[in-house]
This record gives C-alpha cells, sequence and structure tokens, in this order.
C-alpha cells in the first residue's frame, strides 16, 4: 500500500505539467464573425486595448513581452489578446502565453478557415500585417497601429494613466 502511494505522488508531479498546460490551451475561446461584437459588449462604456498576435510572427513576441512587463505593473489595464492562428493551434499558443505570463488572459484564436471574413469584423481595413493593435476609447472609437508597440503609444492612448 506504501508503494502505491507513493507511486501515486510521482505519477501527479510527472502528469502535473502536461494537465496544466492543456488546461490553459482549453481557455483559449475560438473567434468566430460574431466573437468581436461581443468583445466590444463586454467592454461597453469602457476602453481596451486589443493585440492580435500570430505564434509564427517574431515581432509579436516581442509585443507579447511589452505588454506582459506592462500589465505586471497594471494588471487592472483592459486587454483582449486575438490570436490569428487557427485554433487548431490553441496547445502552442497557450505555451507561448504561459511563457510570457499572459496565461491568465482571456485569449481568442482564429476559428474559421475564412480569415479574411474574421479579419473584416476587427477592421476592413485590415490586411493581416502582424502585430496589429486596437485601442478603443470608452465609445469604442478606434484607433490602430500596426507593427510593435511602443510606450509612447500606449501611454498617449491610455493618456498617461498607466505605469512603466
Amino acid at each position: 500500500m506504501k508503494g502505491l502511494n507513493y507511486f501515486s505522488k510521482w505519477l501527479g508531479l510527472i502528469m502535473f505539467p502536461v494537465i496544466a498546460s492543456t488546461s490553459f490551451a482549453e481557455d483559449i475561446v475560438p473567434f468566430t464573425s460574431s466573437s468581436f461584437e461581443s468583445i466590444k459588449a463586454e467592454y461597453t462604456g469602457k476602453e481596451f486595448l486589443v493585440g492580435l498576435w500570430s505564434v509564427d510572427c517574431p515581432p509579436c513576441l516581442v509585443e507579447l513581452k511589452l505588454m506582459s512587463n506592462l500589465l505586471s505593473l497594471n494588471p487592472d489595464l483592459p486587454f483582449v489578446l486575438i490570436s490569428t492562428d487557427s485554433i487548431e493551434l490553441k496547445e502552442e499558443a497557450a505555451e507561448f502565453l504561459d511563457d510570457f505570463n499572459l496565461a491568465d488572459r482571456k485569449t481568442w484564436m482564429f476559428a474559421d478557415n475564412f480569415v479574411e471574413k474574421l479579419r473584416y469584423t476587427i477592421d476592413p481595413n485590415w490586411y493581416g500585417e502582424l502585430p496589429r493593435s486596437y485601442f478603443f476609447s470608452s465609445d469604442h472609437t478606434a484607433q490602430s497601429h500596426s507593427g510593435i508597440l511602443t510606450e509612447d503609444i500606449l501611454k498617449s492612448w491610455f493618456a498617461n494613466r498607466i505605469n512603466y
């Protein structure tokens, strides 16, 4: 009996990282043609930031690191992550999010092979360049930025109400 108890604890230690990694992936929400309206409804009357990224976009990883640092100083910053990768890559996306301490952020992933339609729901003038960010004011007027965000851009968007 003692040996079985020891084996159970050992198996738990081995399996915990696999289970933990899987649970992050399970929290990723499929992004469909109606998702962006749901996101905006969630932030009715509030400003928020949207970050679009991909697992195979090196500049996106730089931006994820920037956002991770920013969110550690501003944990209540309203930040929505949307991966433009197919939802089938959610395990890989979850690993990146975990690496950047962003696994607890609500994250969406494209869940339709017709990606142009999904991009159009976010911005009809966006052609897929990454990283891409949007700041929505409290009345949901949008400002967009292609490329890696900078401290100056973020401060202007949030009217200097963020810590660096």
